[in-house]
């Protein structure tokens, strides 16, 4: 059959059997009979959840459906074969990074995205995966009134010393209330009316002394290989950053990141006039002990939430997907970092902080301190 007339074809049997259908449970043909184009549906536990008020961590699992081609706010709908055929079980629109995010009804079934033109025809079609559920390790919603001390102890010391001389971790920085962790900084009152004199990088300067909040699950918790995900709505100014990130249990071998390193899976700075970025970094020494870094600041992470949100005044989720090839680093279950050169394969533990490097303190003014970052929840899943 000459290939215009069999196209034509095609997409009169697609449109007859999308107006067929029943509202809520459209049935449209296969990938083979339709020959249209692929994509590929992945799936992850609950890693995107962003919004503006706390929320429960989510159990179910969810996929990512990504077309090759397409267009952003196309609709796009998740289907279940059912035994009888594929059923639409749930509608979307494409964002703007070019991905779907549905959560699956059940873990068991098949799935299917389908991408869907301007009139309706079913223009792509992912591969089939058939969903599973994941394993929690991990899970803390601080909900209770005090901090979980099954889970977090709040850590005595910061290191390196020598880029916080002016600073010392207290529980009394931070306080957690309506199922919200907030994480701040204060000035310290055991040495109130002193100034510390800071030098680093060339730079120097004199400041009140600091306490910070700084948690960690050493001695309580550490895994090897999984998702690490907070849900976390970050503090707006300069002169202290947030953090949730991972240290290896049993500390550093020099010259072997393999056997752990830091992975910094997001910290904020804060604003500026010009960028409002989120950073993910991975730490390590060599053999001679000196320190390396690979990360950054990501801009390109700001197309993952809505243009008129800040990190600031919404939730999101920061995770890291850790396998013994590569660390992802996602917002809201969409990746804005890959690393591959360097990956521990020693079990780590997780932190939550909020510190003043002594480089940020001539930024931090006392209308500065009394912002905090809040987290909502941490939960890690097996791969």
């Amino acid at each position: 059959m000459p290939l215009p007339i069999r196209s034509l074809l095609v997409g009169l049997a697609l449109a007859v059997s999308l107006l067929a259908a029943p509202s809520g449970s459209t049935t449209v043909p296969s990938r083979a009979d339709a020959e249209v184009g692929t994509g590929t549906l992945e799936l992850r536990p609950a890693i995107a959840q962003p919004g503006k008020r706390p929320a429960r961590s989510l159990s179910q699992t969810q996929a990512l459906a990504t077309f090759s081609e397409g267009r952003t706010g196309q609709v796009v709908v998740l289907q279940r074969d059912d035994g009888s055929g594929w059923q639409t079980v749930a509608r979307g629109r494409q964002h703007r990074s070019g991905s779907t995010i549905f959560t699956l009804p059940d873990t068991t079934s098949l799935y299917r995205a389908v991408a869907l033109s301007r009139s309706g025809d079913a223009r792509a079609v992912t591969d089939i995966v058939r969903g599973r559920a994941f394993t929690t390790l991990f899970r803390d919603e601080f909900s209770r009134k005090r901090l979980d001390r099954t889970k977090w102890t709040d850590q005595p010391t910061l290191a390196p010393a020598h880029m916080r001389m002016c600073s010392r971790l207290s529980s009394k920085a931070r306080t957690i209330s309506a199922g919200v962790l907030r994480m701040g900084v204060a000035q310290d009152p055991a040495r109130a009316g002193q100034t510390c004199s800071w030098t680093l990088n060339g730079r120097s300067g004199s400041h009140p002394y600091m306490l910070n909040t700084q948690l960690y699950t050493g001695g309580k918790f550490d895994f090897t290989y999984g998702y690490a995900a907070v849900r976390m709505k970050m503090h707006l100014d300069k002169g202290m950053h947030a953090s949730f990130w991972m240290q290896p249990a049993n500390w550093y071998t020099p010259g072997d990141p393999s056997k752990g390193t830091e992975i910094d899976v997001v910290e904020f700075f804060g604003r500026t006039k010009k960028d409002s970025h989120i950073a993910a970094f991975l730490h390590w020494y060599d053999a001679d002990n000196t320190h390396y870094k690979l990360g950054g600041k990501f801009p390109g992470a700001n197309r993952l939430k809505k243009r008129a949100e800040t990190w600031s005044n919404a939730f999101h989720v920061f995770s890291a997907e850790w396998t013994p090839q590569a660390i992802v680093f996602r917002v809201d279950g969409r990746e804005f970092h890959r690393e591959t050169r360097i990956v521990s394969q020693a079990p780590q533990y997780l932190l939550l902080s909020m510190l003043t490097s002594d480089y940020e303190l001539e930024k931090l003014t006392p209308g500065i301190m009394r912002q905090t970052a809040k987290v909502d929840w941490v939960r890690v899943w097996s791969r």
